[in-house]
């Protein structure tokens, strides 16, 4: 077994992203949020971001510059 697959090291990537994670909060560099929705319509909003996107957060950046250039035209 390689040694990035052990139990001890996957506990200490976890152990540094957290602490990365926490830090960019309390800098103010992240925000987390959270949405409380019905589960079909969370559903076809993670259908929409994973069309726009390979992940969340970049889905709903581009969900957002659609939103502009659409305000931009009405």
């Amino acid at each position: 077994m390689a040694n990035s697959n052990t139990e001890h090291s996957k506990k200490l990537r976890s152990k540094t992203a957290s602490a990365y994670n926490k830090k960019a909060l309390e800098e103010g560099k992240i925000k987390a949020i959270s949405l409380r929705l019905d589960a079909s319509l969370a559903a076809e909003f993670d259908a929409v971001l994973s069309e726009l996107a390979d992940t969340r957060p970049a889905g709903i950046k581009k969900l957002c510059e659609i939103y502009r250039q659409y305000k931009k035209t009405v």
